[in-house]
């Protein structure tokens, strides 16, 4: 995985507004709820990775003092476009250079966008980067995708006759054992770990999969059955997507 071709790619995305991060909407939606769940009004806002501004300015609209990082400079030309309304400072940034920031904030969040990094050397020094842009007591939410929940997920769909989903050629899902293994002797403890797809993963990568392969066509990610999700709480720790929340504590 070339940095270069997965930054072309996103250049590439920019064009499709509002599905640019993922065609897959109601995940998308899942995602920007258990991330908001964690955010209070007035809370000063970092989001890194974030696109074309989707999630942020659901996020200024709570009030929040808000902060755009993307490393594809089209995402962020589309972003600061699509927040006339709503505000919000956006700056082409790579976390890997780990720019200095004067500011500290109350809450970061990425979302899809740690797996990006080719390597877990990479993911991890990013982690804990933007771990030491947060104030005391600040959260970071990890919203990203598991090797391990999609084992999970694989799994499931082999019961009923169904191919393994394989991660995107630009991903690098993260591994339970890395997370699990993590120093943090500097007072950063993991606080907690959601799973807030987990049932539109079984609703949709293996009932709604399973339909329609049975009526011989493409699964439709917005198929009524799928859409049973934004209704219905989490059960169980399935599919890939995970909610990592981090309190930096010192």
């Amino acid at each position: 995985m070339k940095t270069t071709d997965v930054r072309a790619f996103w250049n590439a995305q920019a064009h499709a507004g509002a599905t640019a991060g993922s065609r897959d909407t109601i995940a998308a939606e899942l995602e920007r709820r258990a991330i908001m769940a964690h955010i209070a009004p007035g809370s000063r806002v970092l989001d890194v990775g974030c696109g074309t501004g989707e999630t942020l300015r659901v996020v200024a609209d709570m009030g929040c003092d808000v902060t755009g990082w993307d490393y594809a400079p089209a995402m962020i030309d589309e972003a600061r476009r699509a927040s006339v309304f709503t505000g919000g400072a956006y700056a082409v940034v790579d976390v890997r250079d780990e720019p200095p920031v004067a500011e500290r904030f109350d809450v970061i969040y990425t979302q899809r966008c740690i797996i990006n990094l080719p390597n877990w050397h990479m993911q991890q020094r990013a982690i804990r980067y933007l771990l030491s842009l947060l104030k005391p007591g600040g959260l970071y939410l990890m919203c990203e995708c598991s090797a391990e929940g999609l084992a999970g997920i694989n799994d499931m769909r082999a019961v009923v006759g169904l191919q393994p989903i394989t991660p995107p050629w630009h991903n690098r899902y993260l591994r339970d054992a890395e997370i699990e293994e993590l120093d943090w002797a500097d007072g950063e403890p993991l606080e907690a770990i959601e799973y807030p797809l987990s049932t539109y993963a079984l609703l949709s990568r293996v009932v709604n999969a399973a339909l329609a392969e049975q009526e011989g066509h493409a699964p439709d990610y917005n198929a009524p059955v799928n859409r049973l999700a934004l209704d219905l709480p989490p059960i169980g720790q399935l599919g890939q997507q995970r909610l990592w929340v981090w309190r930096r504590t010192l």
